[in-house]
């Protein structure tokens, strides 16, 4: 067994998610939240890490009456309506270690009487080997976009350093505008990851023609895409991908196409990342289905690895 491992990010991401939704939870159950959800993680110190998070959000974890919160053997012969798994692994490690005990994940899932929910790096789930339970989980989880929970993400206060401020994008404008900025500053490498791709979207929003300008000033410009989220049709008969494809080659943009693709991420040079729940290129910005949507910016020069460790792990699951 590897040695024990935390992500604080997952926990309090899980924390925040129970206190946002225990008025929902309690009416629709009739019971308190710590006998309503129960939460699972391979690693002792994520069960330390998810009980001090809890305990900060007033979410009781006392062994007595507090919310179940242990490793997969704390949920033996227990059920909850709904269970939590936090598999705690990023795109820093691989997570094998998940896979190498099957009864893990099944004894997680088949706990849940109701809801099976997991928060944690998802692209690291769907690189997983082929069959293997992560992969498995992964197909199940990335199949559609409405098993996707909507919340509001927590800032990763390990990519803060120094006097730097971590910035809040907090709606469709605000991330236009801090894009469509970032492509007009001058500077030479942007990665965009973006599950959804739709011409026309980017077209209304005025990035396509930010996306030509800025390679005509010697920009590079990288786009990761869901081949398997793109498969409807535009007006013309091609597949969103093929209309997104269409466009972005006659600008210059390199497409890569990269199946159960999850994060929403614009990484430029060496220094400044955004991470959130945004999808850049195919969000509505009006109307009906537009979203609230949350990420947060980081910058500095420290990002130089996180960076690079995002961009690795997604060239090496390109197809």
């Amino acid at each position: 067994m590897p040695s024990s491992r935390t992500n604080p990010l997952e926990a309090q991401t899980i924390a925040a998610w129970l206190h946002t939704n225990r008025a929902m939870l309690e009416g629709h159950y009739g019971r308190p939240l710590e006998q309503i959800v129960g939460v699972v993680t391979p690693f002792g110190r994520q069960v330390r890490a998810i009980r001090e998070a809890c305990a900060g959000r007033e979410i009781a974890v006392d062994e007595r009456e507090g919310m179940t919160i242990g490793t997969v053997h704390a949920l033996q012969g227990a059920e909850r309506p709904v269970i939590i798994f936090s598999p705690v692994y990023s795109k820093h490690a691989d997570g094998g270690f998940i896979d190498t005990s099957p009864s893990m994940l099944n004894v997680t899932v088949s706990r849940a009487k109701d809801s099976c929910l997991v928060f944690g790096d998802m692209d690291v789930m769907a690189s997983a080997r082929t069959g293997s339970p992560r992969a498995i989980l992964a197909d199940f989880l990335l199949g559609a976009e409405d098993k996707a929970l909507e919340f509001a993400a927590e800032p990763r206060t390990d990519l803060q350093q120094g006097a730097a401020q971590i910035q809040m994008l907090r709606d469709a404008a605000g991330h236009d505008t801090f894009l469509l900025d970032a492509l007009a500053e001058g500077r030479r490498r942007y990665t965009i990851v973006s599950p959804w791709v739709i011409a026309a979207t980017m077209e209304r929003a005025g990035l396509l023609a930010a996306f030509d300008t800025a390679i005509r000033r010697g920009a590079e410009i990288d786009i990761f895409a869901d081949p398997l989220l793109n498969m409807s049709q535009t007006a013309d008969g091609l597949t969103h991908m093929e209309a997104a494809e269409k466009a972005f080659t006659r600008i210059g943009v390199r497409l890569h196409r990269l199946p159960k693709l999850h994060s929403k991420i614009v990484a430029i040079d060496n220094d400044l990342l955004c991470i959130g729940s945004y999808n850049w290129l195919s969000a509505d910005r009006h109307g009906q289905y537009a979203r609230h949507e949350t990420s947060f910016v980081y910058r500095g020069p420290h990002l130089e690895d996180e960076i690079r460790t995002i961009i690795d792990s997604l060239r090496c699951r390109v197809t």
